[in-house]
């Protein structure tokens, strides 16, 4: 395997992002790493091996997954994967990042037709896109993973990837979050009312877990829009701007679109003008689609403000 020249192909000049979008028809988590004193941190990154790669991959539907496959030979390499493995535990659970070693896994590579590495790929809904070839900087990773997510939020997935828990003393990956599992096979399955009772039934022994929070309200936000016409949703809360359910339910396809601040106003909007029951279950929708998108994102902050000024 080669390592490629700097004018290897890049985010610039390498993959059209839009059209994940359509192959696939969140935000930062708060969760972190564990408490100190514990003995294991969490991350977003996993080896990939022959033995884990398709289950890895099937999780395309829920978010993005990005394999780099990379060796240790390679000039550069071990830097780049430093990076990539710092900036994806910063986006905590926007994306999974897989690393795959060809020396240590080269049927692995092989079977998938990698010629030279470093190699950077994107699995959107099951469909693999390649993002970047040679190695990259920090700024170029921030801007490729800024595509990834644009395009999957706008091919409607809102799902976040669950950090694998790793030994502190060892750095061992001992698999995904076991919490979890149940809910996410139901998800897959599109039974996302079986998918929130699971996530119900553990958020009643964790209930301030941010990660089952974020994917207990986003198995309820496909439920609600499974076999949903999208446009006739709009649609509808045009022609009834009044109708609090309409104004709802168009926003939940707004932030499956992409258009996070338009969902949120929309949201506001119905707050200020109404009363009692009505503006309380807009509010309580409000947070649930905060916490999806993650506390920190700087449209979350600033819709906060104007649910405040909307209450008070």
């Amino acid at each position: 395997m080669d390592d490629m020249s700097s004018d290897s192909i890049h985010r610039h000049d390498a993959v059209d992002l839009s059209g994940l979008a359509a192959a696939a028809g969140s935000s930062d988590s708060p969760a972190g790493p564990a408490p100190a004193g514990s003995g294991t941190t969490r991350t977003w990154v996993i080896e990939g091996t022959e033995e884990n790669f398709n289950s890895l991959l099937q999780k395309s539907v829920q978010h993005p997954v990005l394999v780099e496959f990379t060796t240790p030979k390679a000039h550069g390499a071990q830097q780049m994967s430093q990076v990539l493995s710092r900036v994806t535990d910063e986006a905590a659970g926007k994306w999974l990042l897989v690393h795959v070693d060809i020396d240590a896994q080269p049927q692995l590579a092989k079977s998938l037709g990698v010629q030279a590495v470093p190699m950077l790929v994107a699995v959107i809904g099951g469909q693999l896109a390649p993002l970047a070839q040679g190695t990259i900087d920090e700024q170029q990773f921030r801007q490729i993973t800024d595509q990834v997510t644009q395009a999957a939020t706008a091919g409607g997935m809102v799902g976040r990837a669950e950090p694998v828990t790793v030994q502190a003393s060892s750095e061992e990956a001992v698999g995904p979050d076991p919490r979890t599992v149940e809910a996410e096979k139901l998800m897959d399955a599109k039974r996302f009312d079986e998918a929130v009772a699971a996530y119900d039934a553990l958020l009643a022994k964790e209930p301030n877990d941010p990660v089952l929070i974020a994917g207990r309200n986003g198995a309820a936000l496909l439920g609600r829009l499974d076999d949903k016409d999208p446009a006739a949703l709009l649609t509808a809360a045009q022609q009834n701007p009044h109708d609090v359910e309409a104004q709802l339910a168009a926003a939940d396809v707004e932030l499956m679109g992409g258009r996070t601040a338009d969902a949120f106003n929309r949201i506001i909007q119905v707050v200020r003008t109404n009363h009692d029951e009505e503006r309380e279950a807009a509010r309580t929708r409000l947070l649930e689609l905060f916490a999806m998108v993650g506390q920190s994102d700087p449209e979350v902050a600033a819709a906060r403000r104007s649910l405040a000024a909307a209450l008070f």
